[in-house]
Formats: C-alpha cells, sequence, structure tokens
C-alpha cells in the first residue's frame, strides 16, 4: 500500500511540493517496525487453538439482531429527509453519518453497526450453498449501511473482510481479486459523484487518487512532532475516554475527526503515523509498529494454521493495515475493535463450552 501510494504521488503529484526527508525517515521506521515485528512473531511457536467451530445459536442471534436493527437504517434517513440542508442527499447523508451538519445531534453508529460487522465475518466463513439466504441477509443491509452513510470504508470493509477469509481457505484467485477490486473502485467513483452531484464521467481518477491516497502523504509533512497538548491524547484516545466518562478527569478525549489542512491538497486524514509521530515523536514510530507488528503476526501465524476465530479477527487486522496508509484504525477504533472481537469470539467459547445448554444429567434430573 505505501509503495502504491508513493508511486501514485510520483506519476499524478508533479504540482505537489517534494516529500521531506523526515517523512522518508518516518516511513522506513514505520514500515521496519511492523515487518520485521511480524516476521519474527510468525518465526514463534504457539500451542494450538482449538476455536474452530461457532455456536449455529449464537449465530442465530446475531442474525435475528442484525434483521431488528434495519429500522435504525429507516429511522436515519428520515431525519436526513427532514434535517438535511444541501439539497444533495448523498450529501445530507454524508454529513450525518460522520455528525456534521443541522440537525445531526452525534453520528450514525451503535451497537447494531459491530454486530453487523461480526455476524457478516460469520457468515462468510460458515457460508453453505443451501443456506446462501444466510449471507445474502447480512450483506444486503451491510450494503444499504454503505450506501445509506455513503462510506467508502463500509464497502472496501466487506471486500476485504471476504477476500481475508477466502485467501485463508484457499477459494480466492487473483481473477476473482481483479474482478471485485474493479468493481469496488467502480462504486467508490459512483459515491464519489453522488456526494458532488456531478455525472459519473466528470470525476477525474487522478483527483479521486490525488484525494484519497496522495494527500496523506503530504498532510503528514504539515505536523510538528510531540506537539499533542496532553500526553498520548491521540495514542491513548480510549484511556482518555474511559477517564472522561467516569469523571475522573475533565481532559475531553480528542475527535476522530481531525482537523483539515487545506493546502496543498484539503484532507484531514495524516496517514497511520499520526497519533504517534504528533504525541511521541521518532521514538513513537519506533515503539508502537514494534507492537502492532507483533500483534499482526501473531494473529496471522493462528489464522495460518487454521483456526477460524483468528482468521476473523485477522481480517479485521487487513483491514487496519491496508487503510494505514489513510489513517489508525489500531488504537484510534480500539474500543470498536475489542468489541467487535468480543462478539467474534463469544459463538466459538459457546461452542466449546457450551455453557447455553443443559448437559445431560441435568436433564435427566429433571425426567
Amino acid at each position: 500500500m505505501w509503495f502504491a501510494s508513493i508511486m501514485l504521488y510520483l506519476t499524478l503529484g508533479q504540482k505537489l511540493p517534494a516529500l521531506s526527508n523526515n517523512l522518508a525517515i518516518c516511513l522506513t521506521l514505520w514500515i521496519c517496525g511492523i515487518c520485521f515485528s511480524s516476521l519474527y512473531m510468525q518465526s514463534a511457536t504457539y500451542r494450538d487453538s482449538d476455536l474452530t467451530d461457532a455456536s449455529v445459536l449464537i449465530r442465530n442471534v446475531y442474525l435475528i439482531l442484525s434483521i431488528a436493527a434495519i429500522p435504525e437504517l429507516i429511522n436515519f434517513v428520515k431525519v436526513v429527509l427532514v434535517c438535511g440542508t444541501s439539497g444533495n442527499l448523498a450529501w445530507d447523508l454524508r454529513l450525518a453519518a460522520i455528525g456534521e451538519g443541522s440537525g445531526f445531534n452525534k453520528p450514525f453508529g451503535g451497537w447494531f453497526v459491530v454486530v453487523w460487522q461480526a455476524t457478516l465475518l460469520l457468515e462468510i466463513l460458515f457460508f453453505e450453498k443451501k443456506k446462501w439466504w444466510r449471507l445474502a441477509i447480512i450483506a444486503v443491509i451491510f450494503f444499504c449501511f454503505g450506501v445509506v452513510t455513503m462510506s467508502k470504508i463500509t464497502f472496501s470493509s466487506m471486500f476485504i473482510f471476504a477476500c481475508t477469509i477466502l485467501f485463508f481457505k484457499k477459494k480466492i484467485t487473483l481473477k476473482h481479486l481483479g474482478i471485485g477490486a474493479s468493481c469496488l473502485f467502480f462504486l467508490f467513483f459512483l459515491i464519489q459523484a453522488a456526494r458532488a452531484a456531478v455525472e459519473v464521467s466528470n470525476v477525474g481518477g487522478n483527483s479521486f487518487f490525488l484525494n484519497y491516497i496522495v494527500s496523506n502523504l503530504t498532510a503528514f509533512d504539515s505536523l510538528h512532532p510531540c506537539s499533542a497538548e496532553h500526553f498520548g491524547e491521540n495514542t491513548f484516545r480510549f484511556v482518555y475516554a474511559v477517564f472522561y466518562d467516569l469523571g475522573l478527569s475533565d481532559i475531553k478525549p480528542i475527535n476522530t475527526l481531525l482537523k483539515w489542512v487545506i493546502k496543498p491538497i484539503p484532507t484531514n486524514t495524516y496517514t497511520a503515523m499520526y497519533p504517534f509521530y504528533v504525541d511521541f515523536g521518532i521514538i513513537g514510530l519506533i515503539i508502537f509498529p514494534i507492537i502492532m507488528g507483533c500483534t499482526y503476526g501473531w494473529i496471522y501465524k493462528k489464522a495460518d494454521k487454521g483456526n477460524n476465530f483468528y482468521i476473523l479477527v485477522y481480517a479485521t487486522m487487513v483491514n487496519m493495515l491496508i487503510m494505514q496508509y489513510a489513517a489508525d484504525l489500531f488504537f484510534t477504533c480500539f474500543f470498536g475493535n475489542v468489541k467487535l472481537i468480543l462478539l467474534l469470539i463469544i459463538p466459538f467459547l459457546e461452542k466449546k463450552y457450551n455453557f447455553l445448554s443443559f448437559n445431560k444429567k441435568t436433564v435427566q434430573q429433571y425426567d
């Protein structure tokens, strides 16, 4: 991803300022930290885990909850139709999804989004031709969620989840990947055109890549190391959020939607290096990539052994890896990641320990 980002900069960014040596140093530390620590963890040996099968009962509960949350989507659209003021429904939907614009009190999201993610992952992994409708239901719901929020990352996550799981199951080829990626990019252009209320043919490919891939590199060059107001406020945002909600601190957690930089390209994403560089400078880009790389390597090794639970967890981490060119999803979305992992492990634990079922002795006593 970093190679592709730099190559796009070299081919499309002729009018942009040259990237600084500081960015080259930071990026080298970042990539080396993640790669070498990940490879080291993959070389280690681990005890095999038996979290390979998931409870059908819990999967059914997740699917029912997913369907029951559909009114949330409908109510969201109703609010946007009433409160939207731009005259462009697609743009109003996007503003509402990120909590901006008149009449929108908070970003669209909640427990049901995490349930949708967990259900989608589980149904892709345990897909059966005879029960194809299970995957179809959650796929349609998740697709509608992406349309309603005008969110490209929702569709990319859906694509990455599927590709990663199918990769471990050895059911995907480069041909499938190429066709899927082409459809995904076309969908991105449709969303971009809808947001800007222009014809699809007028959405230039160059401007699209400049805005969403190349701009992050130039935006990083505008940052100052160790410029955070409070210690680790970006990296440890989840800690500040807990302390603030419990009344133990009066320091508000930072907004996950960062401030915009206008020049040379308007953007509010600064690559995944942002929180660590702004909080701790170069030291942050030495320590935290190693922590993340160790986590990625450990999960990958578990998944590579065919452990289904870790395959699902790694599918979520591939999304973080690919999106690192834009923003950090590892620490910034820490609570969301923990919630998703907890939802994913519950059906495997129920299947392993059978804690929702009566054992035979108990049944015999009642008889």
